[in-house]
């Protein structure tokens, strides 16, 4: 029987790790064999564990190539989880498929927008191989309305790859968004 596919998307401080991490505890309590991956570039809480911004975190297995997972896997795995799925190559979408293919479920959490507001390319991907998108999203910084759907970037270079936290990146709405934009 086939694995199911959830992805969790939204801007950042929407709750995504920590819906992710929700469910790897559902496995964890139940004693089912998992492994969760995040990509090496992404350090800035512990750079062999999948954290939250409120601080849950839960031990992972830092890759730089979404193939490099198959490294790890022993395929007897009920789940497999996988945070900030933006920072990967598009081929994480194979590697799903492959292991949906042998009954393993897959749990994706990430950005589904850059700060510069376009489509993160290897989330979008996946968006149309899941089962279930989950989309979040986070109280705006500017308005303190539950709307945020928009990560922008406060300070650091133009790049849309730029690793950060709170002090680069806020959640906003799509008014303060246009209202920020316009400031700047």
């Amino acid at each position: 029987m086939s694995g199911k596919f959830i992805l969790i998307v939204g801007p950042m401080y929407s709750g995504k790790t920590s819906e992710l991490i929700s469910f790897i505890e559902i496995y964890t309590l139940g004693k089912k064999k998992i492994k969760v991956f995040k990509p090496i570039i992404d350090t800035r809480y512990a750079s062999e564990y999948v954290v939250s911004h409120t601080g849950t975190k839960v031990e992972a297995i830092p890759i730089k190539e979404s193939k490099e997972m198959y490294n790890y896997l022993d395929y007897d795995e009920k789940a497999v989880f996988v945070d900030e799925v933006q920072f990967f190559d598009e081929g994480l979408k194979d590697v799903i498929n492959d292991l949906l293919k042998k009954g393993i479920n897959v749990y994706c959490s990430g950005l589904d927008l850059t700060y510069k507001n376009n489509p993160f390319q290897t989330t979008i991907l996946l968006s149309a191989y899941a089962d279930e998108i989950i989309k979040k999203k986070a109280v705006c910084h500017e308005c303190g309305e539950y709307n945020g759907t928009i990560s922008f970037k406060l300070v650091g270079n133009g790049d849309e790859i730029d690793v950060g936290g709170f002090e680069k990146y806020i959640a906003v709405c799509r008014d303060c968004y246009e209202k920020l934009n316009a400031e700047k």
